[in-house]
């Protein structure tokens, strides 16, 4: 599916929820991107999976998910491009195996690419960079589906799409 058919799929649906929201940093916006939305559509989670899939860094050896919205797109891209999968919580359990880490646990010979749904001001990613520190892996880039805000992360991140595309529908790039 070409960038523009994604972009149309996407607004076929409704990505954009257009009330009042409170996001993750506590601030009010007047509308909300529902990326999770677009994964109950296998053509649209696939195709995004592939865009996002098709760049990653030859040296890629674990993909990461970032938070719930995460979640679904690292399975499907670790999947699709027989990847190792590591599902990064935003804390602790307090039952089970008490783990930060599920899935596979990285160590110093990964490279990794943290994927999620929309980065605003990048709080989400960074807790998540912060859960792998330990595990020694090197962290190539980020990738996320949708651009909301004007984040500053520590290494280099991209997107498919800015949030201008998606309130505007067309693409500009």
């Amino acid at each position: 599916m070409s960038k523009k058919s994604l972009l149309k799929r996407l607004m076929e649906i409704g990505v954009i929820y257009k009330e009042p929201v409170k996001l993750r940093s506590g601030k009010v916006s007047n509308f909300y991107c529902d990326i999770k939305k677009a994964y109950g559509y296998p053509d649209i989670l696939s195709a995004i999976a592939d865009e996002v899939g098709c760049k990653l860094p030859k040296k890629t050896t674990c993909i990461v998910a970032s938070g719930y919205g995460g979640l679904p797109l690292a399975s499907v891209i670790a999947a699709k491009f027989s990847k190792r999968l590591t599902l990064v919580r935003n804390k602790v359990k307090n039952h089970g195996k008490k783990e930060y880490i599920d899935g596979y646990v990285p160590d110093q010979k990964d490279n990794v690419v943290i994927i999620d749904d929309v980065i605003t001001t990048g709080s989400s990613i960074i807790n998540t960079m912060n859960g792998l520190k330990n595990t020694g892996a090197k962290i190539l880039n980020v990738s996320v589906v949708v651009k909301r805000g004007d984040a500053i992360l520590p290494i280099t991140y991209s997107y498919i799409f800015t949030i201008e595309e998606i309130l505007v529908g067309k693409t500009g790039r």
